[in-house]
């Protein structure tokens, strides 16, 4: 299965090891049938919440330990370019997520992002075969 991660389950899994968002990393990682896709776009949105003020003050993660987290990612999985699509989504991140899905043609994307959640940017997906996961789902998929 090849699987984008949006930028909320990276980070999640960035900032407590042993949290849902990492046992999904882990699985994906861990096993030779699933991809993890991710694209320049999302490893740098990533960076950039690790490092806000507000995140740092909650879980102090040092620029070191950013860069080793992207760099680990970066290795651990498939990085793709974004190919413009239809826009379905306002949020110029979500829609960059939506593209490198699209680009890479993945089978899932999993998300806690509720601009997912809409009928419209469902149905656009799930016309290139994508599936909206929430963490909780794409867990007992991978089990």
């Amino acid at each position: 299965m090849r699987i984008l991660l949006d930028t909320n389950i990276l980070v999640r899994a960035a900032i407590s090891p042993d949290g849902l968002a990492r046992k999904i990393l882990d699985r994906i990682r861990d096993n030779d049938e699933h991809v993890l896709v991710v694209s320049s776009h999302i490893l740098s949105e990533v960076a950039d919440v690790l490092s806000r003020p507000r995140m740092r003050a909650r879980w102090p993660l040092s620029d070191d330990e950013i860069q080793r987290y992207c760099q680990f990612l970066s290795a651990a999985s498939e990085e793709v370019s974004i190919r413009p699509v239809a826009q379905v989504i306002d949020d110029p991140k979500d829609q960059a997520v939506i593209e490198a899905a699209v680009a890479a043609r993945v089978d899932a994307i999993c998300t806690g992002d509720v601009h997912f959640e809409t009928q419209a940017v469902r149905e656009f997906l799930a016309g290139f075969g994508i599936a909206v996961l929430t963490d909780r789902d794409l867990l007992a998929l991978l089990a």
